[in-house]
């Protein structure tokens, strides 16, 4: 299981964890999962299909050591592959520990994590992460459909989602959650956003992010659209699921809310849903029906 990652391979990471904002810190490679339909990260899209393994603690230790050294104390540290949470838990706590031994003043270590993952760990599991010092998991929650995500090869389901999102924040971590608009593309669309506002009303997350599908021509899912077995949305059509996503959320919902994507046709945020839903619908209803974007083209991305 344990293998040396090359650090050139491990190229994901949310934006908002920028490599000149935060300190990219290689735990796994690859995607211990790796069967999404619509990904492909680690299957050739960047020039590397890359498998899964996760580094010898030691290899990790260096790096820390390496970061402490040129002096990148005070920043945001990512622990970074597909999801280093399916590492073991006390190898990992151990390496949050460092984290935070040898670098000073870390305002966030964050990573990214599968609702397989922690459905797997204990709460107690959890709760020994969110001691050493995790802050926040980004986890694809993509679709509250469960019909959507058994076709896109997820993994889990609806109600799965649910327990794991509730699980991590019972533990004290933080939880960001990515929604792919166009997922269900135009057959499954309702389906795709009655359930998906549903799931994130059941979890409230602290965040949540919306990406827009673009198909890669290395993923699986990209053979289905070529034979016309998948529609994609139009610009519009994706901005309309997200209206309605929001329009359908319940009223605890308090979550943060970003757009902080290239494969997005709006940028609008908040810092909670709840005391700005108004405003996010009323903006999103002007994007709908702006001429500029009702005739605009999709960006049609080759990578999410």
């Amino acid at each position: 299981m344990f293998t040396k990652v090359p650090i050139e391979e491990i190229i994901i990471r949310p934006p908002v964890e920028g490599s000149s904002l935060s300190t990219l810190i290689a735990v796994t490679g690859g995607c211990s999962w790796n069967k999404c339909k619509f990904c492909n990260t680690y299957k050739g899209a960047y020039g590397v299909i890359q498998d899964y393994g996760i580094r010898p603690i030691e290899d990790v230790k260096n790096d820390i050591d390496y970061y402490a050294n040129i002096n990148r104390h005070g920043f945001p540290v990512f622990l970074a592959g597909g999801n280093p949470t399916s590492a073991p838990t006390d190898y990992l706590a151990e390496i949050i520990k460092y984290v935070r031994l040898k670098i000073h003043n870390v305002p966030r270590v964050s990573c990214y994590s599968k609702a397989l993952d922690i459905l797997r760990k204990t709460e107690e599991e959890l709760k020994k992460l969110a001691d050493a010092g995790l802050d926040i998991v980004y986890m694809g929650l993509e679709s509250g459909s469960s019909k959507v995500l058994r076709i896109m090869r997820k993994g889990t389901n609806a109600e799965s989602m649910i327990k794991a999102g509730k699980k991590l924040l019972n533990a004290g971590i933080k939880l960001s959650l990515y929604i792919i608009l166009g997922l269900g593309g135009k057959k499954y669309s309702k389906d795709h956003v009655t359930e998906t506002a549903r799931v994130l009303t059941e979890i409230n997350p602290t965040i949540f992010r919306f990406r827009t599908l673009n198909i890669g021509p290395h993923s699986d899912l990209w053979t289905d659209w070529k034979n016309g077995d998948f529609e994609l949305l139009s610009p519009v059509e994706n901005l309309i699921e997200e209206r309605d996503i929001i329009a359908n959320l319940g009223e605890n919902i308090t979550s943060q809310v970003f757009n902080d994507h290239i494969s997005n046709y709006c940028d609008i945020e908040t810092p909670n849903i709840k005391e700005d839903r108004e405003m996010f619908l009323k903006t999103l209803d002007y994007y709908i029906n702006h001429p500029r974007i009702k005739n605009l083209p999709r960006k049609n991305l080759t990578r999410m």
